[in-house]
């Protein structure tokens, strides 16, 4: 029986910056939004840079937080997750886009289940790096809930039967770089480059990422 490529789960990523956190944007070579222009796009949440109150309450949400899962750590031996070095303040303090792409380029293609803000709950998607043909893929399944939202949106329900999708496909040869981003929480973030200038920026878990980086860069 033939093996079946490796899969790792995937979605737009992020920001984690007070400015940006859980929120994204979509954007040309001019910084302009083209979330509008991404065609049969369900509409999503508009993207807004906060303001000095907004990022005050998100440090002091975020020290609360802190507080009050210190037990937890002490008690599990855990070390929390922790965000590298800033790299980029214009795209990860000031903006966050996940598509970087002026008209007609790669990245405006990639189909918008990635954005967790837009696709059921219920919806997994993965990218096949490595398959055979030469074709790197984007994929999708159904899955049951399962012991919460945050496992079962990483893939810890179980799998609906007859529901995976391919929802999109490239030469591999079509991508030029592939990198860990350090400023993301536990390193989870990879930027995606293609050869025609465009970009886009996904999220994993920290091995699925190396792993991706390794095998796309």
């Amino acid at each position: 029986m033939d093996e079946q490529p490796e899969r790792y789960r995937v979605e737009f990523a992020s920001g984690s910056a007070a400015s940006v956190e859980n929120r994204r944007s979509f954007r040309d070579h001019d910084r302009n939004d083209i979330e509008a222009d991404l065609p049969g796009w369900p509409p999503g949440p508009a993207f807004a840079v906060r303001g000095f109150f907004g990022r005050v309450g998100r440090y002091a949400l975020a020290f609360l937080t802190g507080l009050l899962l210190l037990p937890i750590y002490a008690i599990s031996s855990q070390v929390p997750d922790k965000r590298g070095k800033l790299e980029e303040r214009e795209n990860e303090v000031d903006d966050f886009p996940v598509i970087w792409a002026g008209v007609g380029e790669t990245a405006r293609t990639l189909p918008w289940q990635l954005d967790p803000s837009r696709r059921p709950r219920t919806t997994v998607t993965e990218i096949e790096p490595a398959g055979s043909d030469g074709l790197v893929r984007v994929t999708s399944y159904e899955a049951t809930p399962a012991r919460g939202n945050r496992v079962l949106s990483w893939g810890g329900g179980d799998k609906v039967p007859g529901s995976d999708a391919v929802l999109w496909s490239l030469p591999r040869d079509e991508i030029v770089a592939a990198e860990v981003k350090r400023f993301s929480m536990a390193e989870t973030d990879i930027k995606i480059s293609f050869r025609d200038g465009s970009w886009a920026r996904l999220t994993s878990t920290a091995d699925g990422a190396r792993k991706i980086a390794a095998l796309l860069g």
